[in-house]
């Protein structure tokens, strides 16, 4: 390494070197839900978290959402509670089958503690009140990524298979 070049490291801050993309799905059949969310993601507050770059998919039904998911890969599903045919429960069910499963947030105007509790005991990450509110997204979908990007790592799936610990 060259004087010159270690010179323009210290100059650079570590955060504008490392840009992390979150993918997530959206699945409503509202079209306003997908434009909202889309709004906040695109970087409206991206002072909040300035090292991540969140890409997202609109999918209007959950047959549709399904083919994303088998098509590519997805970190987080941000989901309608009611879909017709279908609901929240069917999507978690068949995105839990995924190798590197992404974590799902329900969406409702009904937002109560039983909804909270219901997401949370069958397996998904949070729930977001309808209106939606671009502080609460930014920070409920920043969570499930940290919490997805840490349980998908190689190293940390292998030390649960091995009963162990990862380091």
């Amino acid at each position: 390494m060259t004087k010159g070049s270690s010179s323009l490291r210290a100059r650079v801050s570590p955060r504008e070197l490392v840009t992390e993309r979150v993918t997530v799905l959206s699945v409503s059949p509202l079209e306003e839900d997908h434009f909202r969310l889309q709004d906040i993601l695109s970087g409206a507050h991206r002072d909040l978290h300035p090292g991540l770059v969140f890409t997202m998919t609109a999918k209007s039904s959950l047959s549709a959402a399904k083919i994303a998911l088998k098509q590519g890969r997805v970190s987080i599903v941000i989901c309608e509670h009611a879909l017709s045919p279908g609901s929240w429960k069917d999507l978690l069910d068949f995105a839990s089958g995924a190798p590197s499963a992404p974590l799902l947030i329900v969406t409702s105007r009904i937002a109560d503690e039983r909804m909270w509790a219901e997401v949370l005991n069958l397996g998904g990450h949070d729930v977001l009140a309808k209106p939606l509110r671009s502080e609460e997204v930014i920070r409920t979908v920043t969570s499930a990524w940290n919490r997805w990007q840490h349980c998908s790592q190689p190293a940390d799936l292998s030390a649960r298979r091995a009963g162990g610990s990862a380091a």
